[in-house]
């Protein structure tokens, strides 16, 4: 008996399959199932060669995987676009026991383990989900051309900004300046408008990359990059507020984060720390990565039931 769960971000895809002990059988990651970005066509095409490769390494049959469930990014997000989701994954998984959701609920599930309260997710983009007794509620999510605040996008632009900047004397030079020069191997400042507009073509995940350098140079003491995590951690604790709304002012409520963003670790949890003070909130690290997550929604919507021995094994086991 196996469980499968499907992590789909804007970035990468993971196909990972447990076993009735919460043990990992086999995992493969791809690119990214965003239908904005590949088409609903290649998100069959890469939902079918996932289940494929998954069944191929784990050496089974399809037919003993019990229930899979897919976390999919912008599945709820856009109306219109649900019904294509569940068209491409009825093509693949129409044989099987399986459940389409949102790429957040995964990480939720994950992040607190199963338990209710809050995630706030951070990875290209950013979004809020809390849960409270089986009632979701979201807030953010709104894209790049309009918010995603936060986000590892939203702080590549931030740092973009925060260069030209420093280029023409508005901010003090320091170690971002000095970076952007370095690793994007910039002639000269002006230089930086060829890299965005032809190199990178201001593609949204590779603008994102860019956060890692304002890390590193807010690592190093630069000003202008510490105030931009600063500010993302506001941000991002805002999100956090908002769906505190959603709870018992009485009772405590675990607060966690998923995504890329926070391997800047203290950069931007401290502020968003210091945001929620006066909050009965408990911040925790992430129990479970978003594709574990997807793996104990699979073993609960089963019917397999909630163990604490199959989340402390799967927490074990992907360390």
């Amino acid at each position: 008996m196996y469980f499968l769960g499907v992590d789909g971000g804007g970035t990468k895809t993971t196909f990972t399959l447990i076993n009735k002990n919460g043990e990992i059988v086999y995992s493969t990651t791809k690119g990214t199932c965003h239908f904005n970005q590949i088409g609903f066509e290649n998100l069959e095409v890469l939902l079918r060669e996932g289940l494929s490769e998954i069944v191929y390494g784990a050496n089974i049959k399809k037919e003993e995987i019990k229930h899979s469930f897919l976390g999919l990014a912008g599945y709820g997000k856009v109306e219109e676009a649900k019904p294509k989701i569940e068209n491409a994954a009825k093509k693949v998984f129409d044989e099987l026991s399986y459940t389409v959701d949102s790429d957040i609920r995964v990480a939720i599930a994950g992040a607190l383990s199963g338990r209710d309260g809050i995630n706030i997710i951070s990875g290209t983009g950013s979004i809020g989900l809390s849960i409270n007794c089986d009632k979701i509620n979201r807030c953010g999510g709104w894209g790049a051309s309009i918010g995603d605040e936060g986000s590892a996008f939203w702080i590549g632009k931030k740092a973009i900004q925060a260069f030209s900047k420093e280029c023409d004397g508005r901010f003090k030079k320091g170690a971002l300046y000095d970076m952007f020069m370095t690793e994007l191997k910039l002639e000269d400042e002006n230089k930086i408008i060829t890299f965005l507009n032809d190199e990178i073509k201001n593609d949204r995940g590779e603008i994102a990359k860019l956060a890692y350098i304002c890390s590193v140079a807010a690592l190093k003491g630069d000003e202008n990059a510490i105030n931009i995590f600063k500010e993302a951690g506001e941000e991002l604790a805002e999100i956090a507020k908002v769906l505190l709304k959603n709870f018992n002012k009485d009772e405590e409520v675990l607060l966690s984060y998923t995504g890329g963003v926070f391997k800047s670790g203290e950069l931007v949890l401290e502020p968003i720390r210091s945001e929620l003070k006066e909050y009965n909130v408990r911040l925790i690290p992430p129990v479970l990565p978003p594709h574990l997550g997807a793996c104990l929604l699979a073993y609960i919507e089963s019917g397999s039931g909630y163990t604490e021995t199959v989340i402390k094994r799967m927490s074990q086991y992907d360390k």
